[in-house]
C-alpha cells in the first residue's frame, strides 16, 4: 500500500509544534515560581544565549548587510518578547485551558494575512484542514465554565498572542526569503527581543532581576531552549514552504502540550481530548499531504 508523502515544510512544522508543546508544560510549571515578565526575560535570554554561543558555527559577515537582517530586527520588537509575555499573562490570569482556546486562532490570522500580503493561494483542502485543526484545538482547550473575568483576560492576552504570531509568520516568511539564514534570523530577533525585555523589566521593576527562585529559573531556561529550537524550525519550514501550510500545522502545539502533561501526570486523557486529537490529526494530514 502506498502512503502519501509528507513534504519537508509540513514535517518540520510538526516537529516545531511538538517542541512548542513541551514548552507549554515547562511554562505552566515555571509560572508557579516566577511572575510572567521575569519568566519571559529568562526564556528569551536563553534563546538568545543559544544562538550567540553557536554563532561561530553559522554566522556570515554578509548577512549583517541584507534587507532580511532588518526585517528580523523589526520582528524582534514584537516576537518573541511581546507574544511570549502575552501568552504568559494569559496563562497566569486565565489558565492554560482558556488561554489555549483563544491562542489557537493564530493560523487563521496567518492564513488571512498570507493570502492578502504574500499572494499565497489557500486551496479548499488546505482551508478545510486549517478549519479542522483550529476546531480540534478549541475542542481540546474549551472549558464551558470560566466566568466573564477569565474570558476577558483570555480575549485580551491570548488573542493578542494569536494575532502577533500570525503576523510574525507572514513577516518572517518575507524576511527569510531575503536572508536565507535561519540561525541569523533567530539571533537577530531574539537579540532585539532580549534587549527590549531587559529595558522593560528595569523600567517596571526598578532594577535587574536578582535572586530568582531556582526551580522557576530552571523551568524557564527549559522553556527558552524549546522556544529557541521551535522558532528556528518554524523559520526553516517557512524558508521551504508556504505560510498557509506551515502555520496551521505549527499551531497544533496544544495537542503536544496535553500529551506531555498526560505523560507527566498533570493531565488525563478524556473523551474530549481524544475527539480534539482526532480532529487535529485529520486537519494536519489534509494540510500536509495536499501541500507541494
Amino acid at each position: 500500500m502506498a502512503y502519501p508523502e509528507i513534504p519537508a515544510p509540513s514535517l518540520i512544522a510538526l516537529i516545531a509544534a511538538a517542541v512548542f508543546g513541551v514548552s507549554g508544560v515547562t511554562t505552566k510549571r515555571g509560572l508557579a515560581h516566577l511572575e510572567p515578565l521575569a519568566g519571559t526575560l529568562v526564556a528569551v535570554g536563553t534563546c538568545f544565549g543559544i544562538y550567540l554561543l553557536s554563532a561561530p558555527l553559522w554566522m556570515r559577515a554578509g548577512d549583517w548587510f541584507t534587507t532580511g537582517f532588518w526585517v528580523f530586527a523589526i520582528v524582534g520588537v514584537i516576537q518573541p518578547a511581546l507574544s511570549m509575555y502575552f501568552a504568559n499573562e494569559a496563562h497566569n490570569r486565565a489558565g492554560a485551558v482558556v488561554a489555549s482556546t483563544f491562542s489557537a486562532t493564530a493560523p487563521l490570522f496567518a492564513a488571512a494575512l498570507a493570502v492578502i500580503f504574500l499572494g499565497e493561494r489557500l486551496t479548499l483542502v488546505v482551508a478545510a484542514g486549517t478549519a479542522l485543526t483550529v476546531l480540534g484545538i478549541a475542542t481540546l482547550s474549551w472549558m464551558p465554565r470560566g466566568g466573564g473575568r477569565l474570558v476577558a483576560a483570555a480575549l485580551v492576552f491570548a488573542t493578542g498572542t494569536a494575532a502577533i504570531r500570525g503576523l510574525n509568520n507572514v513577516v518572517a516568511k518575507f524576511g527569510i526569503d531575503l536572508l536565507s539564514n535561519v540561525f541569523m534570523a533567530c539571533f537577530c530577533s531574539f537579540g532585539v527581543s532580549f534587549a527590549i525585555l531587559l529595558a522593560v523589566y528595569r523600567w517596571r521593576r526598578g532594577g535587574w532581576p536578582r535572586k530568582l527562585p531556582r526551580e522557576g529559573l530552571l523551568y524557564f531556561v527549559a522553556t527558552g531552549a524549546c522556544i529557541g529550537c521551535g522558532i528556528g524550525l518554524i523559520f526553516s519550514a517557512l524558508l521551504l514552504g508556504k505560510v498557509v501550510v506551515v502555520s496551521p500545522i505549527a499551531g497544533t502545539y496544544p495537542v503536544f502540550t496535553m500529551l506531555a502533561a498526560a505523560a507527566l501526570g498533570d493531565e488525563r486523557i478524556t473523551g474530549k481530548v481524544t475527539a480534539g486529537g482526532v480532529l487535529v490529526v485529520a486537519g494536519v494530514v489534509l494540510i500536509g499531504t495536499s501541500a507541494g
